[in-house]
């Protein structure tokens, strides 16, 4: 399936658009990214602690749902390797 390329300048920002053939949207679309405002040394220390919390939420609840789904039987044999979809 042909994809065609749309690339612009957007001011000081470009940005690159894949669109489908056959329906003309938008399949892909990517900016160059803005520039960060300056922190403090404490604003970045509290964003990096935010980051590291919600990656250990996540390793949590990734822990307690596959606990919940073996105490269910519904990972079936957990010996066996799982192979992706």
């Amino acid at each position: 399936m042909p994809y065609p390329i749309h690339s612009k300048p957007r001011g000081a920002k470009p940005s690159l658009h894949f669109c489908d053939a056959s329906s003309g949207s938008v399949r892909l679309a990517r900016e160059s990214p803005r520039q960060a405002p300056e922190v403090s040394e404490e604003e970045e220390a509290l964003r990096s602690l935010r980051h590291e919390e919600a990656i250990q939420e996540l390793l949590r609840r990734r822990f307690l749902r596959t606990t919940e789904q073996y105490l269910k039987g519904e990972l079936g044999d957990v010996d066996t390797p799982r192979t992706r979809r």
